[in-house]
């Protein structure tokens, strides 16, 4: 197990709890939105990582376990654009 996935492992929880919707799905379907636990979970892998939005989202497209711990596949991952602005809309 690397240190990211560990990362990954313990913030998806944490995440989870603290917006309330962990039974939710990650994943957009039907036109919803992501769910507010996978893009506080996303924010926090871009801190760790310490990149951009654009750099973290194209890092993840190569790591399938870690985004699998969030629940999003390859697919499901959003554009660095609403990754951004969907951060700014959750109240903290």
């Amino acid at each position: 197990m690397t240190q990211i996935s560990r990362f990954t492992g313990e913030i998806v929880p944490i995440a989870q709890v603290v917006t309330g919707d962990g039974d939710e799905s990650a994943a957009p379907q039907g036109g919803g939105g992501f769910a507010d636990y996978a893009l506080v979970s996303l924010h926090c892998l871009r801190i760790y990582l310490d990149t951009s939005y654009r750099m973290t989202i194209d890092l993840l497209k190569e790591m399938p376990q870690i985004t699998g711990e969030i629940g999003l596949s390859k697919a499901d991952l959003p554009a660095p654009s609403t990754l951004c602005k969907a951060f700014d809309r959750i109240s903290m």
